[in-house]
């Protein structure tokens, strides 16, 4: 467990540090490159290409193509920069140029460009830039040896000196965590938790949000020392800042991941289930070999001990196919073979076993990683099956290892191992050494482990006793600036006071002078004010009556309009009683239709308060209800309607009222010949802040091969093309398993409704 939590540790510290932290760096690459595109040539375009600069590699990998535009980017920047004389600039287009030049694996290049930040820096005084300039000089020397550790946190340490000096303290709690990584990968726990919680803490002061990476730290570094409390707090602490700041990157998935552990390492795996099919899914979306391999291993492992072997079994056969060598094939078959020993199948496992020991020939034997877990599934596997002598032969081989690299708990375990072999075989004297050795080492862990707990306590209790000290200083700190700005105020309020008071005397006499003038003019006024009073409220109701009177006459014209328009209807359809044309009878049910859906505006218009617009879905509604009435097809074709909330102008709902009338009569008419079912869907929404978008669509016939809409000679065609012109909007009928009828149009503005109006 502790191997694999090492292993995501040693991702996020090998990542690339950023040169600086800001809000632009928190937006997407899309949304930097337009807001690039449409800036001037000033200190604020320089910033977008420095964060988009640093976006792009910002990368577990990038490709070259990528990697040339930082570049490119940067040298942009640069200049631009020199010619505003903008150092700011100057500084982090360099830097840029040398996490570039790093990124490529070139760090005596990405050094030397360093070393120009902090010649530049020193000249113009930038502390900021000397920092940064120290921090990127660390990038060349790898964290994987003691040695590359101590020389990165000697140049980290620079950096955090002078973000102190200067109370840059989003940049200073940045690093505190970085180094903090460091001091993780050398062991030294009890001191990284303490810079995380001064990050923690700084970071909270400033109001920084994005502290879920600190939280994890905390609970990965408390679940390897055992002190599983605090790594289920921090840890869920961490799941809650991410999801409140919406990330679902691979930091979440390591978030998961450590919970996964932290529940195993506490035998309580089926909660360590849930959390590793969450990690499994976020590594799977960003196909991350070695984050998809590491979780997937403990997820089987869990799956094992809650009795689900043949899902564990189906995630590491999984592994094994896209094993890309042999090391990672040796990796997954160690952990096949631990997981079918512990479930007793050991007629498969025996299989993994001859393939174990084959591939440990074909293994370099600096990975002692490999030979370390091939030997402890070995030894366990010849335990369990009986076959003492091969386990006592692996056990020691796993204990070379093990006491090599000074592994505590994993020396352990081999001692446990002795003590089982050799009471086994009855060498009862030695077993009980190895059980006494076993029992010291869980003793010391313990300790250890009741140690961090302790150091953790206090920690906190330091800095809940440190921001309760700032807290009362800060109050204390307000109250005597409030009980200064108390007493400058009462002085100034004296001061005003007395002025006022001899202000006001002089204009006491003044005043009393002028009353008496004031008075008469003011009753002369009021007068005046009564008799213009009376006037408008005179005015006010002759216009109200007026008002009345209109809509009156309106509703009463589209009355009129609604009756004259059913004459005509009535008149048409008795006229095509006597009529024996077919194509005449036709023609004057389509001009019946055409003049319902006219009449049926007026006709609403009439009914409702609101005499010049009409709601859009109930008009629609009723007029789809009228068209299929006026047709017999037996319920076999379906309309469904998609209709926004839209009231619409007269004169542009009669226009559209024709152009669905005439785009459903031809779906009824010719879309389902021969008596087929089908569907006519209906859509109007809008279509951006001043449009609106009319779809008919059918999932009938279509239209004839080779129909061209300019050379057709179609009445309701040309209609619906001319009524669309009407609308100031575009007419589009394409052919797509159905006939589908688009209309795009323009919302009349108030002017334009009220120049319509008049």
């Amino acid at each position: 467990m502790k191997k694999t939590c090492l292993f995501l540790l040693l991702i996020c510290v090998t990542a690339l540090v950023r040169a600086q932290s800001s809000d632009l760096e928190e937006l997407s690459l899309p949304t930097l490159k337009r807001k690039l595109a449409d800036s001037k040539n000033d200190t604020n375009r320089v910033q977008l290409q420095l964060a988009l600069g640093r976006a792009m590699i910002d990368k577990a990998e990038i490709g070259k193509a990528r990697l040339d535009s930082s570049f490119t980017l940067a040298d942009q920047a640069a200049q631009l920069s020199r010619s505003l004389n903008y150092n700011y600039g100057i500084i982090n287009s360099m830097i840029l140029t040398a996490l570039c030049w790093n990124k490529q694996g070139n760090y005596d290049k990405g050094t030397a460009t360093a070393q120009k930040v902090l010649d530049f820096s020193r000249k113009v005084n930038n502390t900021f830039g000397m920092a940064e300039s120290y921090i990127v000089m660390g990038h060349r020397y790898d964290v994987a040896t003691m040695d590359g550790l101590i020389k990165r946190r000697a140049f980290n340490n620079k950096a955090i000196a002078l973000f102190r000096k200067d109370r840059n303290l989003l940049r200073l709690a940045s690093l505190l965590k970085d180094d903090a990584e460091l001091l993780l990968l050398a062991d030294r726990k009890t001191e990284a938790v303490k810079l995380l919680f001064e990050a923690l803490d700084i970071g909270k002061s400033i109001g920084y949000k994005r502290l879920h990476s600190t939280y994890w730290l905390i609970g990965r570094t408390s679940n390897e020392m055992g002190a599983f409390p605090n790594a289920l707090k921090y840890n869920l602490l961490a799941i809650k800042t991410a999801k409140e700041q919406k990330d679902t990157t691979l930091q979440l998935c390591s978030i998961y991941h450590t919970m996964a552990v932290t529940y195993s390492s506490m035998n309580d795996y089926n909660q360590a289930i849930p959390y590793s099919l969450l990690a499994l899914k976020i590594a799977k979306r960003y196909n991350t070999k070695d984050y998809i391999s590491t979780v997937s291993r403990v997820l089987a492992t869990a799956y094992t001990h809650t009795n689900k072997l043949h899902k564990a079994m189906a995630l590491l056969n999984e592994l094994e196919k896209n094993s890309e060598n042999d090391r990672d094939k040796l990796a997954v078959m160690n952990n096949i073979l631990v997981n079918l020993t512990f479930a007793r199948h050991f007629k498969a496992a025996d299989q993994y076993a001859v393939k174990v020991r084959k591939s440990l020939s074909g293994i370099s034997a600096n990975n002692y990683e490999l030979f370390r877990g091939a030997y402890a599934a070995l030894a366990q596997y010849y335990l369990k099956t009986g076959n003492y002598q091969d386990a006592a032969a692996f056990n020691e081989r796993y204990a070379e290892i093990v006491y090599k690299i000074n592994n505590a708990l994993e020396i352990r375990i081999t001692e446990q191992r002795s003590y089982e072999l050799d009471s086994i075989r009855g060498n009862f004297k030695s077993a009980l050494s190895h059980h006494l050795i076993a029992q010291r080492i869980k003793d010391s862990i313990d300790n250890i482990t009741k140690a961090y707990q302790v150091s953790v306590l206090q920690i906190e209790n330091e800095t809940e006793k440190k921001n309760d000290h700032i807290d009362t200083l800060t109050k204390m700190a307000l109250a005597k600036d409030v009980q200064i700005k108390r007493n400058q105020f009462i002085q100034r309020s004296i001061i005003a006071v007395s002025l006022l008071m001899l202000i006001i005397s002089i204009l006491i006499f003044s005043r009393y002078r002028l009353k008496q003038k004031t008075n008469r003019q003011l009753q002369i006024s009021q007068r005046k004010l009564d008799q213009k009073n009376i006037f408008l409220e005179e005015m006010n109701t002759s216009q109200e009556k007026l008002l009345k009177e209109k809509e009156w006459l309106v509703k009463e014209v589209h009355h009129r309009v609604k009756n004259n328009l059913q004459m005509v209807t009535s008149l048409l359809y008795s006229q095509s009683v006597y009529l024996e044309d077919a194509a005449a009878v036709l023609a004057i049910k389509d001009s019946l239709r055409r003049m319902q859906a006219m009449s049926l505006i007026h006709q609403k218009l009439y009914q409702d308060e609101n005499t010049s617009t009409i709601s859009m879905p109930e008009y629609i509604s009723e007029l789809v209800r009228y068209l299929h009435e006026s047709f017999d097809t037996d319920n076999r074709i379906i309309f469904r309607q998609t209709v926004e909330a839209i009231e619409l102008d007269v004169s542009q709902a009669i226009p559209l009222g024709l152009i669905f009338t005439e785009s459903i009569v031809n779906a009824i008419k010719y879309a389902f010949l021969n008596g087929k079912q089908g569907i006519v869907s209906i859509y109007l929404q809008h279509d951006g802040p001043d449009h609106l978008l009319l779809k008919i669509a059918d999932n009938g016939i279509g239209l004839p091969p080779g129909f061209d809409t300019k050379d057709s000679n179609s009445l309701g065609l040309d209609l619906m093309q001319g009524l669309a012109k009407q609308l100031n909007g575009n007419f589009d009928i394409t052919n797509d398993n159905g006939v589908h009828i688009t209309v795009r149009f323009a919302i009349l503005t108030d002017y334009e409704k009220k120049y319509t109006d008049s």
